[in-house]
């Protein structure tokens, strides 16, 4: 965590250095920093991608946040295409392997759920006796959809119990499905249990897992399985893992609550803020939307103030996390 002294001065220097066109050496002599002051901005510089590391000098800042987003892209499309390659070979573990074997242990460790009309009959079965069953842990990714209020409430049934029981609950849903009524009107009763809540732009399949033991785990690639449930720590705990990676990168509910409602934007706002996400100068941004520069500037100005930020930069980060530039 860095604290608001060391904030200001990384603010300092690379104000001065962007000002200037001073070196890091140049602007921390300048900037009066001490001996133990100037490793922790060097770092924190280098940390947010604003200092060049070999002639150390001041990188622009859109571009760091620019490049910063390219890299948690990535990160996320490996994690992703891990997780669906995990799937695909869950799925035929046990539709080609597992059950023809005839081991009759390994028939009881996965359970296909058809896509028929005796599916949602046994998921709601299932679910109630694994949370009868829960103790300690209940983890659930949950990407878009229109959420039946049934089901909703149904949900906050089960965590109860579980609560009552002294388990720990996380909840991890997509940005956008945060916009929807039903949801948004059903979390306030949940975080009243004290279940804990975050968002990320992206979250790929839908999952329920209990005491890392067993879980639920939709099948969005095969049209006529819905869903495989796997009673196998060995099976479950991959998943587990990567649940564990996307709550660390996600974040908090009360951010995303505060900000998911994006109604308050004007077009103008929406499309300064793509192009401000793309590294774009405001000269640039003014010939592409077909106004003056000042306009811009006023514009950035009033989305900084709006997102609570004091750069552009930080503008950006918050747009980002709050799921603007969806």
């Amino acid at each position: 965590m860095v604290d608001h002294a060391e904030d200001q001065a990384v603010q300092e220097v690379y104000a001065r250095m962007r000002r200037n066109g001073e070196t890091f050496a140049q602007a921390v002599a300048s900037v009066g920093l001490s001996n133990t002051e100037t490793p922790l901005v060097r770092r924190r510089l280098s940390e947010l991608g604003l200092l060049h590391g070999t002639a150390e000098i001041a990188v622009d800042a859109v571009a760091a946040l620019t490049r910063i987003l390219g890299d948690g892209r990535e990160r996320l499309t490996e994690a992703l295409a891990t997780l669906t390659e995990q799937q695909d070979n869950t799925l035929a573990l046990a539709n080609d392997y597992l059950r023809p074997a005839g081991d009759e242990r390994a028939g009881a460790d996965v359970e296909i759920l058809r896509d028929d009309d005796t599916f949602r009959p046994r998921i709601e079965a299932l679910l109630d006796e694994f949370a009868s069953a829960g103790r300690h842990e209940l983890i659930e990714t949950h990407p878009y959809t229109a959420w039946d209020p049934r089901h909703l409430d149904a949900g906050l049934r089960r965590d109860r119990e579980l609560h009552e029981r002294g388990a720990q609950i996380r909840l991890l849903y997509s940005q956008r499905g945060l916009r929807h009524g039903p949801l948004r009107d059903n979390l306030p009763k949940r975080l009243e249990l004290g279940v804990q809540v975050k968002a990320t732009p992206i979250v790929p399949i839908r999952m329920v897992v209990y005491d890392r033991e067993v879980a639920v785990v939709d099948a969005p690639n095969d049209p006529d399985i819905r869903a495989i449930v796997l009673r196998n720590r060995l099976l479950v705990g991959p998943l587990v893992d990567f649940f564990d990676y996307c709550w660390l990168t996600a974040t908090e509910i009360d951010d995303v609550l505060r900000g998911s409602d994006d109604s308050g934007l004007s077009e103008q706002q929406r499309a300064v803020l793509r192009l401000l996400a793309t590294g774009a100068k405001d000269e640039a941004i003014a010939r592409s939307l077909g106004v003056s520069v000042r306009t811009v500037t006023r514009v950035v100005a009033e989305l900084t103030g709006q997102l609570g930020a004091t750069s552009r930069f930080q503008a950006g980060v918050q747009a980002a996390r709050l799921g603007w530039l969806d």
